[in-house]
């Protein structure tokens, strides 16, 4: 797992920094990554914020579950979409769904239809 989320910190830097260069002309080639942290905290850039959530989350332990079922969401998925917060079939729920409330119904009364099985 620690080698996914090496590969998956790569990812979501490596997004940072072209933000970061294409967006505000910056160029973070060869400065530490405290330095392209700080210089995206002074950016109100909502790409920037939700990259940098998700590296919050990785250090905080708790990146990589849906906020919905708690399941792990795929590597697949993270990889192209690293601010991910939904795995695919949550996600899938949520598309079909214009109320959240009808998602976590939904979700919810299919785990526990799992449960009873």
């Amino acid at each position: 797992m620690q080698r996914q989320v090496s590969e998956i910190k790569e990812v979501i830097l490596s997004r940072i920094v072209r933000i970061l260069r294409d967006v505000y002309q910056e160029s973070p080639a060869g400065i530490s990554f405290e330095t392209v942290y700080a210089r995206m905290a002074f950016k109100s850039d909502p790409h920037l914020n939700e990259l940098r959530l998700a590296l919050e989350r990785i250090e905080r332990g708790e990146y990589g579950n849906c906020i919905f079922c708690k399941e792990e969401i795929q590597l697949s998925l993270l990889l192209s979409l690293p601010t991910a917060h939904f795995c695919e079939s949550c996600a899938a729920i949520l598309r079909n769904n214009t109320h959240t409330g009808a998602m976590y119904d939904t979700i919810h009364h299919s785990r526990s239809s799992n449960n009873n099985r």
